[in-house]
């Protein structure tokens, strides 16, 4: 199954770098995080919600895109 943040992304035109950068994280924490190896922190979820208005149940899975209004 595809990350929401994945297809999120990819439809924005965004790479995994330039999220990193603007999460202030390494390239590799945010891999491990949309490739399930390592979990959103609440604070990753509070800064996409702030910034992008992503709720955390989009960035967790929990509610299809069609869920989220940005």
């Amino acid at each position: 199954m595809t990350s929401p943040i994945a297809a999120w992304l990819s439809e924005r035109h965004m790479t995994q770098r330039q999220l990193a950068a603007e999460m202030g994280l390494a390239p590799s924490s945010i891999s491990m995080k949309i490739n399930g190896d390592t979990s959103w922190q609440q604070k990753d979820l509070v800064f996409f919600s702030q910034r992008y208005g992503l709720s955390s149940d989009f960035v967790l899975g929990l509610v299809p895109r069609e869920g989220v209004l940005v």
